[in-house]
């Protein structure tokens, strides 16, 4: 059970983002969306959305979908009923890049006025190069206009608002992105945050916005109809978008602690695992599928909330074993959710995997989208380039992906 959201099974659809929204609108395109959506749902079971923009302030790049206006909440309200019909649960995140929006983007036709990329907690620039900019020209990021104390009450309104929109579209539950590097991690991080006001400084400081933030969404929803994610960083491991600490284990070891007394639906940790995709090309040399939990042992017992949902390189198998030795409550899964649709049977009946293609996780249309067959679709001549689920992880380099 994940707050007031009761579950079939522990197998969650990760949130992630595929930029499959209309580029002019930001708004998911109809017969797309709700077609990627239904074919992951199952009865009971959880899916959380693709990061969506609580304002055009936040536009990182394109076709990625927001929920601050009519249009889009129409769009997602497609989505989430073609997910109920189907029996399942359905999540949205909410998301603001801060920094890691190009200012680039103010050009946008979907922006919004008073809504100029980019802004973050201090002036300290990304450091390396846009993920995107309006040209689609790749350059390096800008420092960011430091938002200022009497803009706080209207950011914290345009989340307030995106999960009104939630509401209306009929989710079931909302999460708060505050992972990744993105706003909210920027201002929690003393590598991004050198602010001297109430927001900057001391660990309440870094954190206030985040609580903030949370409250304002719990006028919404209710606090057990809503998620966080976090992102604890390690020393050896990718800091997302350059964003670090001084004293990681610190810092999140407090935001943990203070989430508790939310009484939340859920708690959602990325396992520092993940290398910014230096791997990709040849899969059994990723680090990260060899590498053991970090977070549970850092930072389980300090959350008393509820339920605790882990993400980032799972495999079929270590899955089972983390939420059998109670590591985590629930595992999300994303790349193996991307090319499975069915993949709650897949596990449950230990059948083999489509393989991904990793040059369709971002690209337009529904190619690599809604176009991967569940296992009965695999014409019996083709299963034998299926992946075993016993050969993913250790052996990964047999799976040939």
């Amino acid at each position: 059970r994940l707050g007031d959201l009761q579950l079939a099974h522990r197998v969650v659809l990760a949130p992630l983002t595929r930029q499959r929204g209309d580029d002019e609108r930001l708004a998911p395109i109809d017969g797309l969306q709700e077609v990627y959506y239904a074919q992951r749902a199952t009865s009971g079971g959880l899916l959380i959305s693709e990061a969506t923009l609580v304002s055009s302030e936040g536009l990182l790049d394109h076709r990625v979908p927001g929920i601050w206006n009519a249009e889009q909440t129409k769009g997602w309200k497609k989505v989430v009923d073609a997910v109920h019909a189907k029996g399942g649960l359905i999540s949205l995140q909410l998301w603001h890049t801060g920094r890691c929006a190009h200012a680039s983007f103010k050009d946008h036709p979907a922006m919004q006025p008073g809504r100029t990329p980019s802004v973050s907690a201090s002036d300290i620039a990304v450091p390396n190069k846009t993920r995107s900019t309006l040209s689609g020209e790749k350059l390096p990021y800008p420092a960011p206009r430091p938002l200022g104390l009497d803009e706080m009450p209207r950011l914290i309104e345009d989340y307030r608002n995106a999960a009104r929109n939630a509401k209306a579209a009929g989710f079931d539950a909302i999460e708060l992105h505050a992972a990744h590097g993105y706003l909210l991690d920027q201002f929690l991080n003393d590598g991004t945050n050198r602010r001297t006001d109430k927001y900057g400084g001391s660990l309440e400081n870094r954190s206030r916005l985040l609580h903030e933030v949370l409250a304002a969404l719990g006028e919404v929803f209710p606090f057990c109809r809503i998620g966080v994610r976090i992102s604890p960083h390690a020393a050896d491991t990718l800091k997302y978008y350059g964003t670090e600490d001084s004293d990681p284990d610190a810092l999140y070891a407090h935001v943990i602690k203070s989430l508790s007394k939310y009484k939340l639906a859920y708690l959602l940790l990325t396992e520092p695992r993940w290398f910014g995709g230096a791997y990709d090309k040849d899969h059994s040399t990723d680090p990260g599928f060899e590498m053991a939990l970090i977070n549970p042992a850092k930072f389980r017992h300090l959350y008393t909330g509820g339920a605790i949902i882990g993400a980032g390189g799972f495999t079929p198998s270590s899955a089972e074993v983390a939420v059998r030795e109670g590591s985590y409550d629930a595992v999300a899964f994303g790349r193996w959710f991307i090319s499975n649709p069915d993949l709650v049977d897949r596990l449950r009946r230990k059948l083999p995997l489509n393989p991904y293609e990793r040059k369709t996780f971002y690209a337009s249309g529904p190619g690599g989208y809604v176009d991967y067959p569940s296992f009965d679709q695999v014409p019996e001549e083709k299963r034998a380039a299926l992946v075993p689920q016993e050969r993913i992880g250790r052996t990964l380099s047999d799976a040939k992906l």
